[in-house]
């Protein structure tokens, strides 16, 4: 029973929130009908009255159509907002962004017009239809009541005199107002559709999609590193303590053996291949995450791996306060690619790094070797410069390559509104 319960709550929730935004939707289109009609009521006045005269029928005509010019606009962005925020909170946020609308400007006025032509027309025969519903659903309820007392209820055309004509009734109105909160979360749906539709402009959508992408792109680059850290961590606690044993349970063998004894050279070559192996293990877990990155920062990490290159590379770090380690990951393998392209493919005889933050919103890092130039000319995809642009763009994060033909190359990578620790 517990089981069910949990499951179907959530449930009942929404139902009910979706009945109370219904309920505020209803209110909100009645309220507007009603302004309409008065702002409208001089037109109909002088439509309908035959006794005025035509100087008064052309001046409530005219004061009718001011009145619509100037309070329609208003009561559409009122109306256009009040809904916007209304759908945005029932969907948790999952909206574009709001609509902007402006009574000085009248293009931003166009799509809340529209939406209010639709809410004063299908909009108000619904709600007034809903409003009919729900109160001629309460009188069958109270119905009993009043026939128990003598006292008859008028629903309609329907005049309710006794008790069982009271009881259907009731139980016809219970059963209405239950498929009323029942048929509320499609209907709020629908509305939150027709919402979105019509005040939303492509323009919004497309900003909308391209934030949405940004965001699942850093969650992945994100989700990456840290799948990497953890493998570093593995292979730093599990596997390289591993290896280290074999090693000295190999030199302890050793110790005791001979000099001449057989199969000493068998052991000598299993330790040296177990050696060999512990450093290019300790190789590789250095790359996939190095340590020094963690304790001392991107600038010493850049020198670390600049010591392990054939050409003298020359780092100026400026960067301070450091970086969130997620920037300072990215960046370093930014640098990292930048550097062994400017070895594999430029024939330069020395690099050199900059790290700076030009302005406090800006960090920014130049990469200068006097090779052959020519980077980026040959690019493949997927190749080095198009998986530091996948990088980047996670960080909202550019790279301009400066790169002519005979050299030298300079490489700007550029984050702008970088957060700090």
């Amino acid at each position: 029973m517990s089981q069910l319960s949990t499951t179907s709550a959530p449930e009942t929730l929404a139902r009910w929130r979706a009945a109370s935004y219904v309920t505020a939707a209803v209110t909100r289109t009645l309220l507007t009908v009603a302004v309409a009609a008065l702002l409208a009521a001089p037109i109909l006045k002088a439509a309908t009255d035959r006794t005025l005269g035509a100087e008064r029928t052309g001046a409530l005509a005219a004061t009718g159509l001011a009145l619509l010019g100037i309070g329609l606009p208003i009561v559409s962005a009122l109306l256009a907002r009040a809904d916007w925020a209304s759908a945005a909170t029932l969907q948790d946020g999952a909206m574009p962004s709001r609509p902007e609308i402006r009574l000085r400007e009248p293009k931003t006025l166009v799509r809340p017009l529209a939406y209010s032509v639709v809410v004063l027309t299908l909009g108000g025969a619904l709600a007034v239809s809903g409003l009919l519903a729900v109160i001629g659903s309460f009188v069958a309820l109270f119905s009993p009541y009043l026939a128990y007392t003598g006292d008859t209820a008028v629903i309609g055309p329907l005049t309710i005199t006794t008790v069982v004509q009271s009881l259907v009734a009731a139980t016809v109105g219970a059963c209405l107002l239950s498929l009323l909160v029942w048929a509320s979360p499609p209907i709020a749906r629908a509305h939150v559709r027709l919402v979105r539709q019509v005040l939303t402009r492509p323009e919004q959508w497309l900003r909308h999609d391209l934030t949405a992408t940004a965001q699942s792109r850093a969650r992945l680059v994100r989700s990456f590193d840290v799948e990497r850290r953890r493998i570093e961590r593995d292979l730093h606690d599990a596997v390289q303590p591993q290896l280290l044993s074999v090693s000295m349970t190999l030199g302890l063998a050793l110790a005791a053996f001979s000099e001449d004894a057989p199969g000493r050279d068998d052991i000598v070559r299993a330790q040296q291949q177990a050696r060999k192996t512990l450093d290019d293990l300790r190789r590789v877990v250095r790359n996939i995450h190095p340590q020094v990155l963690i304790d001392h920062g991107l600038g010493s990490a850049v020198r670390e791996i600049g010591d392990n290159f054939s050409i003298p590379v020359t780092v100026d770090d400026r960067l301070d306060p450091r970086l969130p380690p997620d920037i300072e990951t990215n960046l370093y393998f930014c640098v990292s690619e930048l550097l062994s392209n400017v070895v594999k493919h430029s024939s330069a005889s020395r690099a050199d790094v900059m790290i700076h933050r030009p302005i406090p919103s800006q960090v920014r890092i130049c990469v200068h070797d006097d090779g052959c130039g020519g980077a980026g000319v040959r690019t493949r995809e997927y190749g080095g410069l198009s998986g530091i642009t996948d990088r980047l763009a996670s960080l909202d994060g550019t790279l301009t390559v400066d790169s002519p033909f005979g050299g030298p190359t300079n490489i700007t990578v550029v984050i702008p509104n970088p957060r700090t620790v």
